[in-house]
């Protein structure tokens, strides 16, 4: 009977996801003007990670049928970058090498150290997603004994060792929404105690589901909490030949969550609880605080910051290398990416405005990734800027999401750097993160 309520409410919830893949595809792809006068000069990555293990074992005593020993795969584990994760960030990579290499013949095709720049959380998976992609960039184009030994016995034909850096993730403001910050944590406990919160947690159709979900489980599944729930499953389903062998099937493990319409409706859920979460759900916002900004902010602020400082610096050079202005970081620099999560992807998606026309419920995609390319009118002191974006490696190419950036012009193929210039200075925490994590939300009221 449970599962027959479920089917008659679903439609009003849930968006499916090859809707989600339709309007996507309805997108043009963007192929960019490179012999026009406006010049490219400058470009910016941020993926997610691709296909990995589940985070955690589904809670409850007893409730998931494999432990953390049954994943074998990257090193074995909870977290770990599978296989086809790599060979995701690997199409990825040539993806990014066919525009940047092939189409505006921008990159060097061999590695160049002053051209690009690439940073990662520091997790297995962000790492050696970077890696993979990397391999995909330079895939072909390495000389030997230029870009790798060709006397060695053994060494991966072709294969060029490019340096990734990373910072702990406890401080990791640019990679990690979820760095540590106590006003982010405040204003989080705001929104949870929101009546727009707590009139969606009791939503009959969200209290009959995760009551379900909490019986079968033996344990509390929640809003806050389904994220981790959904997660194992979906992973264990996609890898359930790998677990339970060639005729396996995840459905027979756990026919009261993937019988009938559950799967969808929790999926509903975790997409609403990342809506909250980066402040796009309290449209009157909080207590006199405007939440659609203050979560932005705290989650992206410091990675649009971070990227929107790589362009300055590069503009500053462009312009007149030989100024004091023009550091030797920026003289060269051609390209820059961050190698993170979907919460990362999804967060700066948010902050930008393109969020919820190209992914309007859920998380991006493994292996999603997003451009944020910096350009110059030859001639004229006009800059402009372009946001694309890769919702799966299966998909053709990256698209312009450019017309749904907050204040870009609607029908334009650029749109103004001070566009951008006007975001940055709205999301970035002033005077720097840290302290304006550790000053309280109500502090200058």
């Amino acid at each position: 009977m449970f599962l027959g309520i479920l089917f008659l409410v679903v439609p009003s919830l849930s968006l499916p996801y090859s809707q989600r893949e339709a309007n996507y595809r309805l997108l043009p792809v963007d192929v960019g003007d490179p012999a026009g006068k406006i010049k490219l000069i400058f470009a910016n990555a941020v993926w997610r990670h691709g296909d990995r293990s589940p985070e955690r074992q589904l809670p409850g005593d007893g409730t998931d049928k494999f432990s953390e020993d049954d994943w074998k795969f990257g090193g074995g584990g909870y977290g770990e970058l599978s296989p086809e994760g790599m060979a995701q960030q690997y199409m990825v990579g040539t993806k990014i090498a066919k525009r940047y290499m092939q189409q505006f013949q921008f990159l060097t095709k061999q590695y160049r150290a002053n051209e690009i720049y690439i940073q990662s959380t520091d997790y297995n998976r962000t790492l050696i997603s970077a890696y993979s992609n990397l391999a995909g960039m330079y895939a072909g184009t390495a000389v030997p004994d230029s870009d790798f030994p060709s006397g060695v016995q053994g060494w991966p034909k072709g294969w060029v060792p490019v340096p990734v850096h990373t910072v702990v993730n406890k401080y990791d403001y640019v990679g990690n929404p979820d760095a540590e910050c106590k006003r982010k944590s405040q204003v989080k406990q705001m929104i949870i105690n929101s009546d727009d919160f707590v009139a969606y947690k009791n939503d009959p159709t969200v209290k009959a589901t995760l009551d379900w979900l909490s019986s079968h489980s033996k344990s509390s599944v929640t809003v806050e909490n389904s994220y981790w729930f959904q997660d194992t499953m979906t992973c264990e389903q996609f890898h359930q030949t790998e677990l339970g062998g060639a005729n396996a099937d995840a459905t027979t493990w756990y026919p009261w969550y993937f019988d009938g319409k559950v799967a969808d409706i929790t999926n509903t859920i975790v997409g609403k609880a990342l809506d909250f979460q980066d402040g796009l759900a309290n449209p009157l916002g909080v207590k006199g605080i405007d939440v659609s900004v203050e979560m932005p902010k705290m989650r992206a602020g410091e990675t649009i910051g971070t990227i929107y400082g790589m362009i300055q610096g590069v503009l500053h050079c462009y312009k007149d290398p030989s100024s004091d202005e023009c550091r030797k970081f920026y003289k060269n620099r051609k390209y820059f990416a961050i190698s993170a999560h979907d919460k990362t992807v999804a967060a700066l998606l948010t902050l930008l405005g393109p969020k919820k026309y190209v992914i309007p419920m859920g998380y991006p995609d493994y292996a999603a990734a997003m451009l944020i390319e910096l350009y110059v009118e030859e001639g004229t002191d006009y800059e402009y800027f372009k946001v694309l974006y890769l919702a799966n490696p299966n998909v053709d190419d990256f698209v312009s999401v450019t017309n749904f950036v907050t204040g870009c012009p609607l029908t334009d193929e650029y749109c103004p750097l001070s566009v951008l210039t006007a975001l940055v200075d709205k999301y970035t925490p002033k005077p720097d993160m840290d302290t304006y994590c550790n000053t309280d939300v109500f502090a200058n009221q």
